[in-house]
């Protein structure tokens, strides 16, 4: 075999010969090629995919690698093929990512092996995520369809070309125009799409810094507020940063990434409430902006990014304590877990995938040991804080622990042990509990391997012991899951005797060796603890403790979880089963011991403590088998046989037998040779048993007992399970070396059991006494016409035992009956000539021939019919032997000795487990030995579950006839169950549900012999999930189903119109598109014949002519369904019910390719006008689809940028010479007819504003045969038609003019979509016919008639782009006079429905089509009529300005004088409005990346204009005399107050205004804010403030920040005594938040830092405590994120102003001098920055406390206080962790700290 992907390692270690996978892999590849050159993908290739799946699942990628990129690049063709075929391309994209889903297959496919082209898969991503089918929203897709295109994208980019990279910006970079919706478009297909593994000159190196400036100019101009176009360059910054860790320079961009994060987690700042928590809007790419962190790491930038990570966490320590909680501790929680985990992706990563093309890492750039260390360190604190919260601490086991534990346990742990005794035996912290026993369990194999802390592992399980209690059962779990991981990592054995042997020894493993001495006494407890639960569950229902239920676990156990639901529920199962396994034999022998002496000396009920302790027993009979069955068999079967012997006697069945009988079944596990002895003892117990009719319980019990003893003679199992290959008999082996060690899965040595000629003839016995005994009795309970149900349904038992437990070893049913081959329009297909499905052919390992097991699905097959015609008519009412019938049935037809879900559940824990016991780091192949396993026992289910299928025969058909008629009977119970096995059978038997279905649709058809429960039955089964999915995308089965299901209307009775409407639901959820014309690219055949050959050309047109005639039959049946449909809809007969359905179904149905009927246009546009508003409403849709459809196709002109005026030297963004000619302009507006057939008319915003195309396409032909209807087809003639009839409009107004929603009116999308194709299509002319009723309802006050009004004007403003100069001309003559009455006639509730209107007029739209409409608002503007008529017309000029965007500049300035000659309107909602028109007018002044000034109005010259109109303020707010604010009059009479109100409006609504112009008139605002004459302006300043802090700032914007505050809190002296003190406090806060929000910024900027200092320090000695306070507060925060840097001389200097001498003669209670002053902000600073500290003890804190004791005793009153105050606050904070923290003072410390908090007593 030629190279392939990876060794097949897991096949290699089964006990038997395995298949040759070369092989296996040759079918497979074999029929997916002829598939494709057959065109049979629905059936043939789909089929074979799925058998790629399971082979890749088995054999894991042994492919050779010519063969795996030849599928890959099959695959993607028909992924990219042109006709896109719904089905096809979701099965092909799952292959693809199948194949190219792991690393391991991307690790060993180079690019220089596969390239694929970008721009076929381009091409189907957009039809698929923008294609013009989705404007009605009727094209149905495969609901995971857009889920796989991604995925391709995500696993296809790695291997596009070199080039790519620039065709890719060449193609979408003209999109990016912010201000427009496709700049979104095109941030997408670039974050999708760019490839990051290319060379770097040829790839991120083209774009990394336009992306980084696009990305952070955003951010600065308020994208946290507003959902930034560019937010989606997050993934690929992160994609960027991974792939090419050591080619990136980060070191600029780190202060930005962390101040983003920051932001992100929306923190309250400060003790004051004015901007605290508020909201940032956050980002949707939150991780991907922490994962970034984690890949910038490496070279020079790991100390900065791990400086500025260790300064985040100073600065959320506190937040993310268990005493805080708010709307930002699951941000953190996220950060903290996903940071953990992104780090040890990427140590294993460097550590493990080296060899990997796409992950190459420099050695300079790899994380060494040091890094590792020191990331463990700075997030030790927070993931301690994560475990701990009650709320967030069931995060998966401590993952993020188990992080940090992998990655540096020699930090982690130490500190770990010295916690988790005291935390385990904590009484009053429940919480505390849980969180170490979770703790402990994930890091458990660290300790083991630890050389330090292994011993701590036993001695912290026998801590853990108690914790096993009944009183909490959340806590057990757990607690038995650690001891389940223990036991499964180390040995039970006892080491303790080699401390006695010769040599040296360090103390470390002695204490582990003398540990181990206590295994026995462990084990002992543990047992006891053990029937200790099992005792209270017997006495309480609480469950069964091993498999707990979501119905008996209660809520708040389910709450309080810690661990996963299926990890809980076999806490118990696992510990035991562990335990036993890795145990030495006296340790066994002590199990074996206490297990037997408490079973025979207990009786228990059995439904739950007896299925408890028989699976602990079943365990210990499975691994200890020979011990076991000789203590346990021979005392059990003594007692069974007396006890039944006693009750055959009484009739009663004693709580003592149902004991006994089921610790009896329990011991049938293990090695079927060892039960060889008792087989004929256990067989008559059986046969004795079975006879015991008088107890069902009794004889339920026996059958599982018979299933279990045929179950461990087939079973192939391994026979030594412990951890440790080493015998545990050699007692000169040190087996605390093993401890938590793993093995190379290639080193791993099993001994298995394979039954073999001894169990065969044994099984075959058991099958003969008891599988053909109960054949034989069945059959003559039929004979004897037998009425005894009890017998009756113990043989029916005995017999489904039986067949399911040997169904493995029997041959399908089936295989010499004729195969039913579907008939295609009553054709025979020849099957032969096709690609066979077919099982793939794996060995078991078991193989029996004998004609009993050859035949005995048969001989049961003929039984079960003919027990069923009995029982159907002699004991029909007998619901619980048709059930069993049922069930039996089901597994003789299809059961082949394994259970999927079980199945499933087993690698659902099985991976957990793994996850949580494996450690990559320690090597990627080693595994612990019991966890390799049970991946080989999942690797023996692996390959039993690939026997899936069966071909439907004829025998098949004649069984399930059975389960068709159970299906239809009477009884509710039997049809269920009928049901349930019918879908499984159906799932699995291949065709079976092309017969199926006609023959239940028959009994949909309202006949008179046809009753209730068999309508009832035939809708549910055709509602059954596998049913409905397979013949609703099918028009040859949909066309008999839904006609018959829409008629099915002779049934009334609500449950049946239930079903109905359920199944219909389910049919349109299901539905796909149809393609009705099944094309495969020749790209694809040429890469199938490359990858198997081609086939012969015979049977290639064999296999197409069977496609073709499938896609013929297809089309026919379609269009029938679609006719039938069509009947019913126009039936009298039809029930109102049932036509919306119908409709319904059509709606669904309705799709491009199909042929739409002149008959089916009618029918629809009749229900335009129907009562029903449902009916209307999908009439609509498919009437719009259809016009839409009809539209006349027009030429594209192509433009060729190269013409366009040269740019020069400078940026392609932004206007510049060559876009100039699309500015709109008054003297070149084209206002004759000439001009306008002349003028180019580039609709798209966005085109022409960044980097032209290589072509501009553009659509400006002008149809001037529009109203020839000659041209028309018949579709368009109907419509017409119908359109120009009067009485139809008529009614068609009244109908959609009437209110949809009341009081809450919204213009529809789909109905202007509607109006709009229908007046593009057929032009002015029908507009005529609606103008009537339009002016009437723009005269009137009914919002609904205003509502259709706006729709109709606004579509026929949108359909006009094509229409000739004249129709244009007239169309504005009739509709401006009508928009202008609705403009007088408007109320606040219609205003918003014509500001629809007017937007959707000009959206999308060059501006120069709309000079007349422009002309018309401009000119309202401000005329003074009312306020309201002045408000109304600002909102609508407002939105035809944010239409035009970037190309109305000559507008936007005469806009822009008249606003600013209207600042001080003496209208509040005026004012409102003027400041929404600035942020319009302004909104192109960004600053986004590489972007030339713009030519329209710019926010410095407003402001420039705006700070002389505020100047009559000046003296008043900021003179040296702040008395005079008090005297100030503060209202509307006041014009500069009006204009400050004007501008905070524009500043509240815009979030893109922050550049330094702005920033003086920040002053202004923090110095009104303390006003209280005016309530309105105080509270607009407030939420200015609230805004303007929260901002990401430019280098350049803090340096006017700090001003503008430094103008409030100084005078021109530079002294702290200008303006009032609530400003200056005002000022403070502002300050203070603006630096939290902007800390990283400010922190690379010193002289903002120092000027912060001098600002807060000179605040400190103000006159005004309020002041003193709010700085204080300040410092200490800022100190805490270390932006000062210089925290020792800051102490330093508080401590000094804190001992500033006071004069001689101050009072105590005096607070007026300087010297006063400066001691209260020393210690007021010193206060706030213990008090930063809530949680924790800095080792400064302790000192600083003392020489805060010495001003509680003596000194000022006011400093006193303040001490007093911290100190109690500190005493609150530290109580819960004080046995912690005291250890951090020294005892004269800790004597003055207890002086300090306890109060003075008189007794003292």
């Amino acid at each position: 075999m030629e190279k392939s992907l990876n060794h097949d390692k897991w096949n290699k270690l089964l006990p038997y010969e395995t298949d040759a996978p070369e092989k296996v892999f040759a079918d497979i590849k074999k029929n997916i090629a002829f598939s494709v050159q057959q065109k049979d993908l629905t059936r043939g290739l789909k089929f074979w995919s799925d058998q790629l799946s399971t082979f890749i699942k088995i054999y894991g990628y042994q492919v050779p690698i010519p063969d795996m990129v030849t599928l890959v690049k099959l695959y993607y063709s028909l992924v990219v093929q042109e006709d896109i075929n719904i089905p096809v391309v979701g099965c092909a994209g799952r292959a693809f990512t199948l194949l190219l889903g792991r690393q391991k297959a991307k690790k060993m496919i180079a690019r220089e092996d596969l390239v694929l082209d970008w721009r076929p898969l381009y091409k189907t991503f957009k039809e698929i995520f923008h294609g013009k089918d989705r404007v009605y929203n009727l094209k149905v897709g495969y609901p995971q369809l857009e889920s796989v295109i991604r995925h391709v994208v995500g696993h296809a980019r790695d291997y596009f070309s070199e080039e790519s990279t620039g065709e890719m910006l060449a193609e979408w970079e003209p999109l990016l125009c912010p201000p427009d919706s496709m700049c979104h478009r095109g941030t997408t297909y670039l974050s999708c799409f760019l490839p990051v593994t290319v060379s770097p000159n040829k790839g991120f190196r083209l774009w990394l810094d336009m992306v980084l400036g696009l990305v952070k100019s955003t951010a600065i101009a308020g994208s946290g507020h507003k959902k930034s176009p560019f937010q989606s360059f997050g993934a690929l910054l992160r994609r960027v940063a991974k792939f090419n860790v050591g080619q990136i320079d980060w070191t600029p961009h780190i202060p930005w990434v962390f101040n983003v994060l920051l932001l992100d987690f929306n923190l309250p700042v400060g003790e004051s409430h004015t901007f605290a928590g508020l909201p940032t809007g956050g980002s949707s790419l939150f991780s991907s902006k922490i994962e970034l962190v984690v890949w910038m790491l490496g070279g020079d930038s790991t100390d900065l990014v791990l400086e500025h990570l260790e300064i985040l966490t100073k600065t959320y320590i506190s937040y993310i304590h268990p005493s805080n909680k708010g709307k930002w501790t699951m941000k953190l929680v996220g950060f903290v877990n996903i940071i953990c985990e992104t780090f040890l992706k990427r140590v294993e990563m460097e550590q493990l995938e080296q060899g990997n093309w796409l992950r190459k890492v420099p050695e300079s750039h790899q994380l060494d040991q040091n890094t590792i260390d020191r990331f463990v360190k700075i997030m030790l604190p927070s993931v301690k804080l994560v475990m701990f919260n009650v709320l967030y601490s069931s995060n998966g086991l401590q993952h993020d622990f188990h992080c940090l534990v992998r990655l540096a346990p020699h930090i982690v742990l130490p500190d770990f042990t010295d916690h988790a005794y005291q935390s385990i035996e904590s009484l009053v912290e429940p919480q505390r509990v849980t969180t170490a026993l979770c703790s402990f369990a994930v890091s458990l194999r660290a300790m083991c391997l630890h050389e330090p802390s292994r011993q701590h592992v036993v001695p912290i399980l026998q801590t853990l012991l108690p914790t096993i209690s009944s009183n909490d059962l959340n806590k057990s779990w757990i607690a038995l899951l650690a001891f389940s991981f223990a036991f499964t990592m180390i040995p039970v054995v006892d080491c303790s005797h080699l401390v006695d042997q010769p040599g040296k020894k360090r103390k470390e493993l002695e204490r582990v060796w003398r540990s181990t001495a206590q295994f026995k006494d462990m084990v002992a407890v543990f047992l006891d603890k053990l029937f200790s639960l099992i005792e209270v569950s017997a006495m309480e229902d609480t469950g069964n403790l091993n498999s707990v239920s979501h119905k008996n676990r209660t809520s708040k156990t389910l709450k309080a979880s810690s661990i996963p639901d299926y990890l809980a529920e076999g806490s118990i199962y696992m510990s035991f089963d562990s335990l036993v396994r890795n145990s030495s034999d006296d340790i066994r022998e002590l199990i074996l011991d206490k297990m037997f002496r408490y079973i025979t000396t207990t009786t228990m009920e059995v439904k739950i403590a007896g299925k408890t302790m028989g699976d602990a027993l079943s365990n210990l009979s499975n691994i200890y088998t020979e011990r076991t069955l000789k203590k346990f068999l021979p005392h059990l079967t003594r007692e069974c046989a007396m006890l039944l012997e006693e009750e055959s006697e009484s009739g009663e069945t004693s709580q003592e037998l149902l004991w006994n009988f089921t610790m009896f079944r329990s011991l049938l596990r293990g090695r079927g040779d060892l039960f060889l002895p008792y087989l004929p003892e256990i067989q008559t117990l059986l046969e004795a048993t079975l006879q015991h009719h008088n107890s069902r319980q009794l004889v339920t019990i026996a059958v599982k007992a018979v299933s279990d003893l045929l179950h461990l003679l087939l079973k192939v199992k391994p026979t030594d399970c412990q951890s440790c290959q080493v015998p545990y008999t050699d007692r000169t082996f040190d087996f605390t070396s093993t401890w938590g060690l793993g093995m190379e899965i290639e080193d791993v040595k099993i001994d298995w059991y394979l039954p073999g000629e001894k169990e065969y003839p044994a099984m075959l016995g058991i099958i003969e006494r008891f599988g053909v005994s109960s054949i034989n009795k069945l059959r003559q309970f039929v004979a004897d016409k037998n009425t005894c149900k009890e017998q009756f349904h113990v043989q029916l038992k005995v017999l489904r035992a039986v067949t399911k437990t040997a169904g493995h070893m029997m041959p399908m049913l089936g295989r010499d009956s004729e195969v039913m081959v579907p008939k295609y329009g009553g054709k025979e297909v020849d099957e032969s000539v096709r690609v066979p499905i077919v099982n793939l052919d794996l060995q078991t390992g078991l193989e029996c021939q004998s004609d009993l097991l050859t035949n005995f699905r048969e001989r049961a097959a003929d039984t079960v019919k003919v027990v069923y015609e009995y029982q159907a008519s002699n004991m029909a009412d007998d619901v619980k032997s048709a059930e069993m019938l049922c069930l039996l049935l089901e597994d003789v037809l299809t059961y082949k000795g394994y259970d999927n879900q079980k199945m499933k559940k087993e690698h659902t824990k099985y991976k957990s487990v793994k996850q949580l016991l494996d450690n990559r780091l320690l090597g990627s192949k080693k595994q612990l030995r019991m966890v390799v396993i049970h991946r080989l026992l999942l690797q023996q289910q692996y390959r039993q579950h690939a026997q899936l299928f069966t071909p439907y025969t004829k025998s098949h058909h004649n069984y399930t006839q059975c389960l068709v008629d159970m299906s239809l009977s009477k009884y509710t119970a039997v049809r269920k169950t009928a049901q349930h096995c019918l879908k499984k059978c159906l799932s699995v038997m291949l065709n079976s549900r092309w017969f199926f279905i006609p023959q239940i649709t028959k009994f949909l058809e309202p006949r008179e012999e046809i009753s209730h429960e068999e309508l009832k039955g035939a809708i549910f089964c055709l509602r059954l999930p596998r049913i409905t999915a397979y013949f609703a995308p099918q028009p040859m089965l949909l066309c008999q189903v839904m006609p018959a299901l829409c008629a099915a209307q002779h049934s009334e009775k609500d449950s049946i119109i239930n079903s109905i409407e359920h199944l219909t639901d389910n049919v349109i959820d299901e539905y796909r598109t149809c393609s009705f014309n099944t094309a495969v690219s020749g790209e694809a055949v040429s890469y199938a014949e490359q990858l198997a050959g081609k086939m012969s050309p015979d049977l290639i047109r064999a296999g197409q002519d069977i496609a073709q005639l499938k896609d013929q039959l297809n089309r026919e049946s379609f269009d029938l369904c679609i006719e039938r449909l069509l009947e019913i809809l126009k039936s009298d007969k039809t029930t109102w019910r049932f036509l919306d359905l119908t409709v319904d179904v059509v709606r669904t149905m309705v799709q491009r390719e199909m042929k739409f009927s002149e008959d089916l246009v009618s029918t629809f546009l009749y229900f335009l006008t129907h009562d029903s508003i449902g009916l209307r409403m999908i009439s609509f849709r498919v009437v719009g689809y259809i016009m839409y459809l009809q539209r006349r196709a027009y030429q594209d002109t192509l433009l060729d940028p190269s013409t366009f005026p040269a740019d020069g030297a400078g940026s392609l963004v932004g206007e510049r010479p060559s876009n100039m000619w699309l500015q709109y302009r008054e003297k070149d507006l084209p206002d004759t007819e000439e001009k306008y057939n002349k003028c180019i008319f580039v609709d798209k915003p966005h085109t022409g504003y960044n980097k032209w195309a290589e072509q501009v396409r553009v659509c400006i032909e002008i149809d001037r045969d529009l109203d020839n209807e000659d041209r028309f087809s018949p579709i368009d003639k109907i419509i017409v038609s119908r359109f120009k009839d009067e009485s139809f409009v008529s009614r068609f107004v009244e109908l959609y003019s009437l209110e949809d929603n009341k009081g809450a009116e919204k213009v529809d999308i789909i109905r202007r979509h509607f109006y709009r194709d229908l007046f593009r299509n057929y032009g002015w002319s029908l507009f005529k016919l609606f103008l009537p009723k339009v002016e009437e309802f723009v005269e009137g006050k009914v919002e609904s008639q205003h509502r259709f009004a706006a729709e109709l004007l606004s579509s026929v403003t949108r359909g006009s782009k094509h229409w000739p100069f004249k129709d244009i001309e007239l169309m504005w003559e009739t509709i401006l006079p009508l928009i202008m009455k609705a403009m007088i006639h408007v109320s606040a509730e219609t205003i918003n429905l014509w500001a629809v209107c007017i937007s959707s007029i000009v959206e999308d739209r060059d501006p120069r089509r709309f000079s007349r409409l422009v002309t018309m608002a401009t000119e309202e503007f401000l005329s003074g009529r009312t306020i309201f008529h002045d408000t109304s017309n600002l909102f609508l000029l407002e939105t035809i300005v944010a239409q035009f965007e970037w190309k109305y500049a000559e507008g936007l300035h005469k806009l822009m004088d008249k606003i600013i000659a209207n600042l001080n309107n003496s209208y509040k909602n005026v004012r409102d409005k003027i400041g929404h028109m600035i942020e319009r007018c302004t909104a192109h002044d960004h600053v986004m990346f590489n972007c030339r000034p713009t030519i329209n109005p710019r926010k410095a010259d407003f402001m420039a204009k705006v700070m002389p109109l505020l100047s009559s303020l000046d003296e008043t707010l900021f003179g040296a005399d702040w008395v005079l604010v008090n005297k100030m009059s503060i209202n509307d009479d006041n014009d500069a107050i009006k204009v400050v109100k004007t501008v905070i409006s524009w500043l509240l609504y815009s979030h893109a205004h922050l550049v330094p112009s702005v920033f003086p008139f920040l002053s202004y605002i923090i110095a009104l804010e303390p006003s209280e004459a005016d309530p309105d302006l105080k509270n607009m300043c407030t939420r200015a403030l609230s805004v303007l802090s929260r901002e990401s700032l430019t280098e350049s914007s803090l340096g006017p920040a700090v001003a503008a505050v430094k103008r409030v809190v100084y005078n021109s002296e530079e002294r702290a005594v200008g303006s009032t003190w609530k400003a200056k406090c005002t000022a403070l806060v502002y300050l203070q938040v603006v630096t939290f929000s902007n800390l990283y910024i400010i922190r690379a900027l010193p002289e903002v830092v120092a000027e912060i200092k001098s600002l807060l320090f000179s605040c400190l000695s103000s006159p005004h405590v309020e002041v003193r306070q709010v700085a204080g507060q300040t410092i200490g925060g800022l100190m805490k994120t270390d932006l000062f840097r210089d925290n020792e001389d800051i102490l330093l200097q508080l401590k000094e102003m804190a001992l500033t001498k006071l004069p001689p003669g101050t009072k105590p209670s005096q607070t007026d001098t300087r010297e006063i002053w400066e001691r209260h902000g020393g210690v007021k600073s010193l206060c706030a920055l213990v008090e930063c500290y809530p949680y924790s003890i800095p080792s400064w804190m302790p000192g600083i406390i003392v020489f805060l004791a010495q001003f509680t005793r003596r000194g000022n009153v006011m400093i006193s206080n303040e001490v007093k105050k911290c100190m109690s606050n500190f005493k609150r904070t530290h109580l819960d962790s004080w046995e912690e923290h005291k250890t951090l003072f020294s005892e004269d410390q800790l004597s003055v700290l207890q002086d300090l908090l306890v109060s003075p007593n008189y007794y003292a």
